[in-house]
């Protein structure tokens, strides 16, 4: 349709599409409905003789940026793939400031539609349209004023929402395990003079659920499984949300505060502290490559810590049903060994040789204020590497947000485009927030470590005893702190082999070594320096949580 002074009735019997958009939950109700939109929309061009084929709904689209409005690339992406034949004339709307808000940006859009694919805009509540060039310009205003508007709305609301943010005060709904009490609340029940958020029913499960991830290691389907005993359904993507929301911790974490934290009014399920904790371990789940370990309760040395010293492959494990009996096995091999000890066994089983083998780091009392001294000498060499890692993380965190600051000011007078700012911008982003992270989970206090140490000195009064309180995950853990390499154990000869263990496992060997030979008065032989003195880049050994 080649025509210089176009009109609505040129296109009589044509094939029209519709695009309907509402952006808030307001406009739908106060007679701005997609329905009310569509039906008059309907009407004209019942009206007007045109052919509606398609139409495009968008509920609760914000059209300040078009990459917001996905209803409208998708009209957009159809207008592409569909053939010259079949495709639209014309695209009926509402209103310009429902096609969208972004001033040059939507004026860009239906100058393409026009001149790439011969595609008219037709507002069906004002008359605006892009038929020629001076309709064009009188939509491109109602497009800027409608921007205009967005503009002085924001200058208005904006440092009002902020100013109430920074108060504690929350907008919207609160996240899954709150109730939300104030005077502009649906539920009749919930409507008081002041906002007040409260834990709910749900939420005192959902608060166990924290304590069951980030101390027990539970997993996520796990945790939906124990909430759906206690009726509370949760979808896989609703509770990873829930772990990374800095709601649960009682602060304000708003994108109209930046990087700024408020603490609100409402009591948390969490602390920074175990927020942050949460966050290292989720980090580590996300990892491409990590096992999942799908192991089971009997036989807890499988999958991937027992490993056959005849072949360095990793050992199963299996039931042997008619017996009722459990067995480790190296599929390499193909040779089988028991896990428990019982009557008929000419062999002692796999489980009573590994607490014989934990049993050997058995820590007597009297050596605990020696052993002290020197790990705490350890511990200082490498408080002070770890403070020298900080520094220079806290400077290279200093360097890349002046960076940012430096090209976000190059954007605002226009030295570069908007392009290359959000691309380049996102990268500085991503290693300031990688740096961060960094920063956040290295020890900050030797209080922690010296309670660790503490907590270690207890657990080698009777290293078999503790394993045997643990769960199932807490056990894997357990064996790989003491064995981060994995456990060596000969089927041909029945037996533990020396493995490679962790610091602190192997300074108590060195000391009850000592301390034995000193009771029997023998010659006593001075501690492995190379187990005392850990050699440059050695970290300090942690235990894992909840251990």
């Amino acid at each position: 349709m080649k025509k210089n002074n176009l009109t609505l009735s040129d296109f009589k019997n044509s094939i029209v599409w519709s695009y309907t958009r509402v952006s808030t939950k307001d406009q739908f109700v106060n007679n701005g409905s997609i329905e009310t939109q569509v039906n008059k929309i309907k009407a004209f061009a019942k009206e007007n003789q045109l052919i509606i084929t398609q139409e495009f709904d968008a509920e609760y689209e914000s059209s300040k940026r078009i990459n917001t409005q996905s209803t409208l690339k998708e009209l957009m992406d159809r207008i592409k793939k569909t053939s010259v034949s079949k495709r639209p004339k014309m695209i009926l709307i509402w209103s310009p400031s429902r096609f969208g808000r972004a001033g040059a940006e939507h004026i860009q859009l239906f100058v393409r539609l026009r001149k790439e694919y011969n595609v008219y805009l037709y507002s069906v509540s004002t008359d605006n349209h892009t038929f020629n060039e001076r309709a064009e310009n009188e939509f491109s205003t109602q497009l800027l004023y409608a921007q205009k508007e967005n503009f002085n709305r924001q200058d208005t609301v904006i440092p009002g929402l902020i100013n109430a943010l920074e108060n504690g005060k929350v907008f919207g709904r609160s996240p899954k395990g709150y109730d939300h009490y104030g005077p502009r609340v649906t539920d009749p029940t919930k409507v008081q003079a002041l906002q007040e958020i409260k834990i709910n029913n749900e939420g005192q499960f959902i608060k166990e659920a924290f304590k069951m991830k980030i101390y027990k290691s539970y997993s996520d389907v796990e945790i939906i499984n124990w909430l759906a005993s206690k009726g509370v359904k949760m979808k896989k993507q609703t509770i990873s949300d829930i772990w990374r929301n800095r709601f649960y911790t009682g602060y304000i974490n708003n994108k109209l505060l930046e990087e700024k934290l408020i603490k609100g009014t409402w009591e948390p399920m969490i602390s920074i502290k175990e927020y942050k904790q949460l966050q290292q371990i989720l980090s580590k789940s996300n990892l491409v490559g990590t096992p999942r370990l799908l192991g089971k309760e009997v036989t807890p040395l499988t999958p991937q810590f027992l490993i056959c010293a005849d072949c360095n492959n990793n050992m199963t494990s299996y039931q042997n049903k008619v017996k009722n009996l459990y067995y480790y096995k190296c599929n390499k091999c193909n040779k089988t060994v028991n896990a428990e000890t019982f009557s008929r066994s000419l062999n002692k089983g796999v489980h009573e040789l590994f607490n014989e083998l934990l049993n050997k780091f058995c820590f007597p009392s009297e050596m605990h204020g020696l052993f002290t001294v020197q790990l705490n000498k350890i511990i200082q060499d490498d408080m002070s590497t770890i403070s020298e890692r900080k520094r220079i993380l806290s400077r290279e965190i200093n360097d890349l947000k002046d960076s940012y600051d430096k090209m976000e000011y190059r954007y605002a007078i226009n030295e570069i485009s908007k392009d290359i700012f959000e691309r380049q911008g996102k990268k500085l982003k991503e290693e300031i927030e990688k740096k961060i992270r960094e920063l956040d989970f290295m020890p900050s206090k030797k209080s922690n470590l010296d309670k660790a140490m503490n907590y270690f000195l207890k657990i080698t009064e009777n290293p078999s005893k503790f394993y045997h309180s643990l769960d199932y995950s807490k056990k894997r853990k357990f064996q790989k702190l003491m064995f981060p390499e994995g456990l060596l154990f000969s089927l041909e000869k029945k037996q533990n082999l020396t493995s490679k263990t962790s610091l602190f496992f192997e300074l108590t060997n060195s000391f009850s070594m000592n301390y034995e030979q000193k009771k029997e008065r023998t010659n006593q032989q001075k501690a492995n320096k190379s187990v005392l003195v850990p050699g440059a880049g050695v970290e300090p050994a942690r235990f894992p949580t909840g251990v």
